[in-house]
């Protein structure tokens, strides 16, 4: 089910681009296709097992933890938040990019 839900956003990226997190409006470049996940091996992560789901327009990575939440990785304050409750919840968030054809 969350496989078909983030295949669906992948496909809607480019007019559903945009996620509301508190005061900031984070732009979503892209999402990584579900069997294209591994669980994420670096040194700067220590906390538990993560995927890597997606980045962000400056280069911040969404993260899907082994609790089922997405996660926004900010690598200039080296701190995670969470902002989903599941990959469901935030690619159903997705709002409409500013692109005007």
């Amino acid at each position: 089910m969350e496989d078909e839900a983030i295949d669906t956003a992948r496909n809607d990226l480019w007019t559903k681009n945009r996620f509301r997190c508190g005061d900031k409006t984070l732009v979503v470049a892209c999402l990584i296709r579900p069997e294209d996940t591994r669980p994420l091996h670096v040194s700067w992560w220590r906390g538990k097992e993560v995927y890597l789901i997606g980045v962000e327009e400056c280069g911040n990575f969404f993260l899907r933890h082994c609790d089922g939440t997405v996660r926004y990785w900010d690598h200039s304050e080296q701190s995670d938040t969470v902002i989903a409750k599941s990959v469901r919840d935030f690619v159903t968030a997705l709002e409409p990019s500013d692109l005007r054809l």
